[in-house]
């Protein structure tokens, strides 16, 4: 079961054409939805690097094009 959203209202300057455009790539239902799926798709590929790196460090996890360098 979900939890509920605790949504806060923010104002933030976008440019408008760019966020038409997220919209109708993601078939959003509003504005707010686009922009939260996209928050939360960041912080989810943050999440998964995090991790990434975590094994690469723990040297659990191997490079085989060895680009070991990038952060």
């Amino acid at each position: 079961m979900e939890r509920p959203l605790k949504l806060k209202r923010k104002n933030v300057m976008l440019e408008e054409s760019k966020l038409k455009r997220l919209v109708r790539k993601l078939d959003a239902k509003s504005e707010s939805e686009a922009i939260r799926t996209v928050i939360d798709d960041a912080l989810f590929a943050e999440e998964v690097m995090t991790s990434v790196r975590e094994l690469r460090n723990r040297g659990t996890l191997h490079d085989a094009y060895h680009r070991a360098d990038r952060k």
